[in-house]
């Protein structure tokens, strides 16, 4: 069965906005690992969890995942920040977004 140049146009448009986020995730993990932004500077910008209406920049700090952050902070390996995630409730899939308002600074603190 052939593929209609709107459905192959329309995938052609989801993947270049797939690739468009997986380099602002790169690009955001790489600052964390640069020393240019630290664990509160993207809490701060993913913002408040309830807030539905996003910048593009909350977005993208809000879609990473924890994990991934914490393991480029200088001075934390994967297995302290698997570690100190886990002693805190947060699994590998868990993004910055999801994490509640209240228990950011204990993971500020932590992963110091």
């Amino acid at each position: 069965m052939a593929v209609t140049p709107v459905v192959d146009q329309h995938s052609d448009n989801v993947l270049t906005r797939l690739a468009e986020r997986r380099t602002q995730l790169e690009a955001l993990i790489g600052a964390v690992h640069d020393h240019s932004f630290s664990l509160a500077d993207v809490f701060a910008r993913a913002g408040d969890p309830s807030v539905t209406t996003l910048e593009p920049d909350a977005l993208v700090c809000r879609f990473v995942y924890l994990v991934k952050i914490a393991e480029a902070l200088p001075g934390v390996g994967k297995v302290r920040a698997r570690r100190v995630l886990a002693d805190h409730g947060c699994g590998e899939r868990t993004r910055v977004g999801d994490v509640a308002v209240s228990d950011r600074d204990t993971l500020v603190q932590a992963l110091r």
